[in-house]
C-alpha cells in the first residue's frame, strides 16, 4: 500500500492467468463499463486506475486501485518478476469454458510462490459465467483447487454481462485493506 498526500490510498493489484480468459475484458468492464468482443492480447502489461469507495466499520474509505493486467503468453513470463514488485494483492483467474486454463492456475500459483507473493491477499476467479452451455469446470473441482492453493475467496464473473465484476474488485480491495489494518495493529502492540 502506498499512502500519498492527504491520505490517498493506492493498492497495486496484479491480474494473472492464461491468455484469453478475459482479464483485460474484466478490467475494461470495471473501469470503463465496456465490453469488447474482439480478442486483443495484452503485450507485456496494461495498467488501469480505478477509484473505489468501501464501507468499512461504518466509515467510507476511498482507495485507488492500480490494476496491472499481465500478459498470459509464455514469452512474457520473464517480465513478470518486475511487474510483481510492489504488489499489494493478486487476482488469479481462469476461463470456466476451458479446463486447461483452470489446470494452469496451479502453474500460475507456483510462479506467485516463487516470487514470494503468496502472503498477499488473493482472490481466485472463474470468468465467462454467462456461457452456461459451454461451461467445462464444475464447482467441486473449483473448490478443490481453491483449497489446494489456499485461496479463501472465489468469485465467478462475466465480463460480458458484468456479473460479479464489481464484487471481484471490491473483494480484493477489502482483503488488502483488512491486511493493512491488521499489520498496523500488530505494529502498535
Amino acid at each position: 500500500m502506498q499512502e500519498r498526500e492527504e491520505g490517498e490510498i493506492i493498492y497495486k493489484i496484479i491480474v494473472v492467468g492464461d491468455p484469453a480468459i478475459g482479464k483485460t475484458s474484466l478490467i475494461r468492464k470495471y473501469v470503463k463499463y465496456q465490453f469488447e468482443k474482439d480478442y486483443i492480447p495484452t503485450v507485456g502489461v496494461s495498467i488501469s486506475k480505478q477509484p473505489i469507495n468501501l464501507e468499512i466499520e461504518g466509515k467510507e474509505v476511498k482507495i485507488n486501485l492500480m490494476l496491472w493486467d499481465l500478459a498470459g503468453q509464455p514469452q512474457f513470463f520473464l517480465l513478470h518478476k518486475v511487474y510483481f514488485n510492489g504488489a499489494n494483492g493478486v487476482l488469479l483467474g481462469f476461463d470456466l469454458t476451458r479446463t486447461h486454463t483452470y489446470s494452469n492456475t496451479k502453474e500460475w500459483h507456483k510462479e506467485l510462490v516463487k516470487n514470494g507473493l503468496t502472503s498477499l491477499p488473493m482472490v481466485y476467479f472463474g470468468n465467462k459465467s454467462d456461457l452456461k452451455e459451454e461451461r467445462k469446470v464444475a464447482t467441486p473441482h473449483i473448490q478443490y483447487m481453491q483449497e489446494q492453493l489456499g485461496i479463501p475467496d472465489y468469485v465467478e464473473t462475466s465480463a460480458l454481462t458484468g456479473e460479479n465484476v464489481d464484487n471481484l474488485f471490491e473483494t480484493i480491495a477489502r482483503r488488502i485493506y483488512e491486511k493493512k489494518q491488521n499489520e498496523k495493529l500488530t505494529k502498535v502492540n
